[in-house]
């Protein structure tokens, strides 16, 4: 892919969420920068990622630096100026977006006051490979309608909520994760316990239930519950095994454990569920 900056006038503009400019760019002007109370474009958000050299940024009356892996998320108009120094001696690279609409200005308002507005973000994180996908859609693709276009935008912001999401197996936290997660979907209708499915991963149980944490992700007990309890729910609707049988077979202990925990999920007993066919017809159900 190559640099560029894309811009959108849309006819018939969506209202909640819209994409309405994008791009990647370098500069070493002394003269480039933005301030948040003089810009035109009231209403909107700004989302820049600095992916080399530096950039700074005031913000409420406190500055930052903006170096490569660090982001900010500002809405516009509002206490912000953002800059090339020209202190530094290489030139700044990264990368931007523009949003506008309702649904833009309370996502921006709910990340900021989750993670703040200046966002450490890794180059495999799900919200820069969002970044890419919707800039390579439009760089390359030449994608320009305008829903298509705000359900990448929606994804990425989305994306934001959760900046550690999409790690890749580079990582050992994630690799360790992801081993577990497969030893769990492998062998749910075994026995397990938190200290078999650490061991598997070499290491120890609460380690293991650290890292599952800082995925956002229930502990490893919980989303062996929920692989089994998914099991389950196609089971009962495409077996014929008696609701005892299936329990069995999704590693709960005991018909009364099964039942109370297929319930606590969905509502009903596992019984009551294979009779709701009318009302609930999914023969899959995911937990996560």
């Amino acid at each position: 892919m190559k640099q560029g900056a894309f811009a959108f006038r849309f006819t018939d503009a969506l209202p909640y969420l819209l994409l309405d400019s994008i791009g990647w760019q370098s500069t070493d002007s002394p003269y480039y920068g933005n301030d948040g109370r003089e810009r035109s474009d009231f209403g909107h958000i700004v989302f820049q990622y600095t992916l080399s050299g530096e950039g700074r940024i005031e913000l409420e009356g406190k500055s930052y630096s903006l170096t490569p892996g660090k982001a900010f998320l500002v809405k516009v108009p509002s206490n912000h100026r953002y800059y090339y120094s020209a202190k530094t001696s290489e030139p700044w690279e990264f990368i931007w977006l523009n949003a506008k609409g309702e649904d833009a200005l309370q996502m921006c308002d709910r990340i900021i006051e989750q993670e703040g507005a200046i966002l450490s973000l890794h180059e495999n994180s799900l919200a820069l490979s969002s970044f890419w996908d919707m800039y390579k859609s439009i760089s390359e693709d030449q994608l320009s309608d305008c829903a298509e276009l705000s359900v990448l935008l929606y994804r990425f912001m989305l994306s934001l909520l959760t900046p550690e999401a999409g790690l890749t197996s580079k990582t050992e936290h994630s690799t360790i994760v992801s081993k577990a997660k497969h030893f769990i979907k492998e062998n749910y209708a075994l026995p397990l316990s938190l200290e078999d499915i650490a061991t598997h991963c070499g290491v120890t149980g609460a380690y293991l239930c650290r890292l599952f944490q800082r995925n956002d992700l229930a502990s490893p007990l919980e989303y062996l519950r929920r692989r089994r309890i998914e099991t389950a729910v196609t089971m009962l609707r495409t077996t014929d095994l008696s609701a005892q049988d299936i329990g069995r077979q999704c590693g709960f202990d005991s018909p009364s454990y099964f039942s109370k925990t297929f319930k606590a999920y969905l509502g009903f007993s596992p019984r009551e569920y294979r009779e709701q066919t009318i009302n609930y017809p999914f023969d899959t159900i995911f937990l996560d």
